[in-house]
């Protein structure tokens, strides 16, 4: 926007606008006043208005037309719930957004976090309706930079919080600049904080089963006022997605760039052809020099065939307003195959009420991904403690389960693990095999040798009563030591035991006092 002074008489200077402001703009007005004294008989005050004009895009994850899966959750403890989010580009977050349900009552806090915890500002709801998208403003926008992740959160006192479990399982939300990467990418997403104190949240860290609490930013970031220059659009000719399997998805990326001297506005993107489609990518979106969007083109093809498409691009691009890629890809017959690193694990020996672990690992080994759906055990004492399912593991791709062995009782324990999938071999089943290790229990005997007699000693007959019953000798032949181990004895068992000596004839003394004995 220009001026031109045209009228200085007096010494006021008056400005003509050559262009109207467009609505498009925020201006902001600074009145400056000079009192003047040699003029004082035609103004007291000479004044004028100086103008600062400056242009914001505003943007969210989230339109406003959505709505959550799950309204309520109906978990009603107190609990800070958020999102980790990025933007493409430097700006200003100036408001935090969230889903309503009905239920979820009482004062709602906003938060705005680092991912290392500092709170960078925070905000308190007001004039909410019942249910619904809420948003409150910050006091002052907080700064952010580009592609630096942050967490925005909220408060809710009561719970009851809506949420879609799974959405950002394998999957990111995107609304360019802002992005809400996919669940591990760069730790949980959605987040949450479970509170002791009803009055108060913190800082979301924990996450469950890649959920979408339904949190959201205002984001905004300054554009270039309008320039001289050339918009130019600068992006691939073609896009190949190779050989993919019938009935699969391969998702390819493809960068728009403002490659030319003056922003480059991106009208709209459309996909045509068999198998082919647009799943990530928003507009209109005004690129300023040297800036780009990403968009995301899906190929799922329904038969084992070539197949062709075009990606057409519509833009204020001064070379062409049309820009178009080819797209192909080529669909195959599915070649899913699943290997496992054993068919049998063996435990050894464990002590009884102990455990041991063992690792096996799937390898999708053939052309075409394959997916686990569920993994079960059979056996007493083994079970599987590391794995979710389904999983969906694309060539070359790996993943562990983690199988158990506590066994109750002594002895030789089998079982089995089975295995479903989409492999042409499924079920698979891996044998499990095991001992559990008793506690070995003894009782130790001893006695006096009688004294020196006429009747010379030849050694000694033990005899034992289990539980009260009758007394039977345990040794087979003459004991010479005047001590016995008795190993055959059980826990929780009482036995009662004598000792008779033998003379060079076998004939027995009386029997020697008794004692009993009860096993731990």
């Amino acid at each position: 926007m220009s001026s031109y002074p045209v009228f200085r008489s007096l010494g006021i200077p008056v400005f003509i606008w050559t262009n109207k402001p467009s609505n498009a703009f925020k201006l902001t007005r600074n009145l400056v006043c000079a009192s003047s004294r040699r003029f004082s008989i035609f103004f007291a005050v000479t004044c004028f208005f100086a103008f600062h004009i400056s242009a914001y895009s505003q943007s969210t994850i989230f339109p406003s037309s959505s709505t959550p899966s799950l309204i309520d959750s109906n978990d009603a403890k107190p609990v800070e719930l958020g999102l980790k989010f990025k933007s493409d580009a430097s700006g200003v977050i100036t408001g935090i957004r969230f889903y309503k349900a009905a239920k979820n009552t009482g004062t709602h806090v906003a938060h705005l976090w680092s991912t290392s915890g500092t709170l960078l500002g925070s905000a308190t709801f007001t004039s909410e309706s019942a249910s619904g998208w809420q948003q409150v403003n910050f006091a002052q926008p907080i700064s952010v930079s580009a592609n630096t992740i942050y967490i925005a959160s909220y408060f809710a006192p009561v719970g009851h919080y809506s949420a879609n479990t799974s959405y950002f399982s394998r999957r990111s939300a995107d609304n360019a600049p802002l992005h809400a990467p996919a669940d591990g990418s760069s730790g949980p997403n959605g987040v949450y904080y479970y509170s002791s104190n009803p009055r108060s949240g913190g800082f979301p860290t924990n996450g469950y089963q890649a959920a979408n609490y339904w949190v959201d930013v205002v984001f905004q970031t300054a554009q270039a006022p309008p320039a001289s220059g050339t918009p130019q659009l600068t992006t691939a000719t073609s896009l190949s997605f190779g050989n993919v399997a019938a009935n699969s998805t391969s998702v390819r990326s493809i960068a728009l760039t403002s490659s030319g001297t003056a922003p480059l506005t991106v009208k709209s993107a459309t996909v045509s052809g068999t198998g082919f489609s647009l799943v990530a990518g928003s507009f209109p979106t005004t690129l300023t020099p040297n800036q780009s969007l990403t968009l995301q083109v899906q190929f799922t093809p329904a038969s084992a065939k070539s197949m062709t498409g075009t990606l057409v691009v519509i833009s204020n691009s001064a070379r062409s307003p049309t820009t178009t890629v080819a797209l192909s890809g080529t669909g195959t017959v599915a070649n899913s195959q699943l290997t496992l690193s054993a068919t049998q694990l063996n435990f050894g020996s464990v002590a009884v009420n102990s455990t041991a672990a063992q690792t096996l690992t799937l390898t999708s080994s053939g052309t075409s991904p394959v997916t686990v759906s569920s993994a079960s055990i059979q056996g007493s004492g083994f079970s599987l403690i590391g794995g979710s399912f389904p999983v969906t593991l694309n060539p070359q791709q790996s993943t562990a389960l983690q199988i158990q062995f506590k066994p109750t009782a002594a002895g030789a324990i089998t079982g089995t693990l089975a295995i479903s999938s989409n492999a042409s071999s499924s079920p698979v089943s891996v044998s499990l095999n095991g001992t559990g290790a008793g506690t070995q229990r003894e009782i130790d005997l001893t006695w006096d040798a009688p004294a020196n007699g006429s009747t010379s000693i030849a050694g000694y007959n033990i005899y034992r009563s289990v539980a009260g019953g009758a007394f039977q000798r345990l040794n087979s032949s003459v004991v010479t030591q005047v001590s016995y181990a008795d190993k055959t004895v059980a826990s929780g068992t009482t036995y009662n035991f004598y000792v008779k000596s033998v003379d060079q004839n076998k004939v027995e003394s009386v029997a020697s006092n008794q004692v009993v004995l009860k096993v731990p």
